[in-house]
């Protein structure tokens, strides 16, 4: 079974994200705050991550650039998400997530970028 970390911190749109994936078949470890992701990440070992762009006190971005600079992460493709910036801008940012996320979402789009990315 495929896990899934997805880090955003408005619980309703975790649980929205976690009910689509596990109805999938995912294992889906909902975090609700950054703070403990690379512990997460060792102890859950995810095959993709879906991180929230604006997340409380810190900025998603951030945490992204911290998972592509350190060797026991870079390898794990992650969907960057937000409702603030579009696919545009991220694209002009230094790092590259492997995928966004724009929200609202609907399930179909989650879905076929979550396939995409665990099926490489």
């Amino acid at each position: 079974m495929k896990r899934i970390l997805v880090v955003d911190d408005d619980p309703d749109i975790l649980e929205v994200i976690q009910i689509v994936l596990e109805s999938e078949n995912y294992l889906v470890f909902p975090l609700l705050s950054p703070r403990y992701i690379f512990k997460t990440i060792k102890n859950f070992n995810p095959d993709l991550i879906i991180l929230d762009i604006m997340l409380n006190g810190m900025d998603g971005r951030t945490v992204f650039k911290e998972l592509k600079l350190n060797p026991e992460t870079l390898h794990i493709p992650v969907i960057l998400a937000s409702a603030r910036y579009n696919e545009r801008y991220i694209a002009s940012q230094a790092y590259h997530p492997d995928d966004y996320l724009e929200k609202p979402f609907n399930e179909t789009d989650l879905l076929k970028k979550v396939d995409t990315l665990i099926s490489n």
